[in-house]
């Protein structure tokens, strides 16, 4: 594929510049015109056989993905999302309607989310597909949240359900993406919504310490929450809300429906700490303006008692990472 070509039609699906963008695609550099409030900054990179197979997506589902996890990310901090700027080294394999294709995903979950997409790059790769994304937001100072704000007596809820998502890869692994019962669970896993709107509605009403979403599992994610936090976490299985077809897919995949909510990764839903007398109006609130689920799961204790899951028979176990863990590159 011609380089120059393949860029001019990228350019095409970007469209005029958007609100806020005084040079879009197309110079050294864009210039935007900075929102009110602070900037929020997150990017991320996707490599092939390590994020995501083409075997098992689209290149339209991968670009959507791929643009969500940054979306999930400004959600988590309490922002919103505006601007983003995304790389493509592209693989020998891929042909100029691959490439395309991956944008039309990338634009699609952008759009639907209020970001643009101002400029980037795309270069040739030797190996398989990468694709990188730095997307820019604006937060209000008062409505930052991070990890690092849960204290002991603190509630812990959830946005959804859990264990969605992995079921859905495992169907796309066992070549059963088409069976009709697994359709929601790899719509799950291809075309992951982020909590934008759940997270303002939230910070409404209520005073989140916390927050991170879910893109490596629930144990992961709530240990990273209580690691920074410098606080202990006690998660009780049998308030998990999972996912109905988690529990249909038990059986068939031969794993149990509170492990793939502990363990499933690429759930992008939101795990907050905050005041447990905020946690009735915060349920209330969350599912009337949005229709999302929030649910109760657990408590943040003093970090003396360390990181405790209580089955649902309720004994104690350590609370253990069994979700994505980068620096062994497992494959979702």
């Amino acid at each position: 594929m011609g380089e120059l070509s393949l860029i001019e039609k990228i350019r095409g699906l970007l469209g005029p510049p958007g609100a806020g963008i005084i040079i879009g695609p197309g110079d050294d550099a864009a210039v935007l015109e900075p929102p009110a409030g602070l900037t929020v900054v997150t990017c991320d990179a996707f490599v092939e056989d390590v994020h995501f197979r083409k075997g098992y997506a689209s290149l339209s589902d991968i670009g959507w993905k791929c643009m969500v996890a940054n979306l999930s990310d400004i959600a988590a901090m309490g922002g919103f999302p505006a601007h983003a700027v995304v790389s493509v080294c592209v693989d020998p394999g891929s042909t100029e309607d691959d490439v395309l294709g991956l944008y039309r995903g990338l634009l699609g979950a952008a759009r639907s989310y209020g970001t643009e997409v101002v400029g980037g790059d795309v270069v040739s790769s030797t190996t398989g597909l990468v694709v990188s994304i730095a997307l820019l937001g604006v937060v209000d100072p008062e409505r930052i949240v991070t990890r690092r704000g849960a204290v002991p007596g603190d509630a812990l809820v959830v946005t959804g359900e859990l264990g969605g998502s992995d079921v859905g890869l495992m169907a796309l692994r066992d070549g059963e993406g088409a069976v009709e019962d697994l359709a929601a669970a790899v719509d799950r896993h291809l075309r992951p919504k982020p909590r934008i709107a759940e997270a303002q509605a939230l910070i409404d009403v209520a005073t989140p310490h916390a927050m991170i979403d879910l893109s490596d599992g629930l144990t992961t994610d709530a240990l990273h929450l209580a690691e920074e936090s410098c606080v202990g976490i006690v998660v009780r299985e049998e308030t998990i809300p999972i996912a109905g077809c988690a529990a249909t897919a038990a059986d068939r995949f031969g794993v149990s429906p509170a492990e793939l909510a502990l363990a499933s990764g690429e759930e992008f839903e939101l795990l907050v700490a905050l005041p447990a007398s905020e946690v009735d109006r915060s349920v209330e609130h969350v599912e009337a303006v949005t229709g999302t689920r929030l649910t109760r799961i657990g408590e943040i204790v003093e970090s003396e008692r360390g990181h405790i899951l209580i089955g649902k028979d309720g004994t104690e176990d350590a609370l253990r990472r069994t979700g994505y863990e980068h620096a062994l590159g497992r494959e979702r």
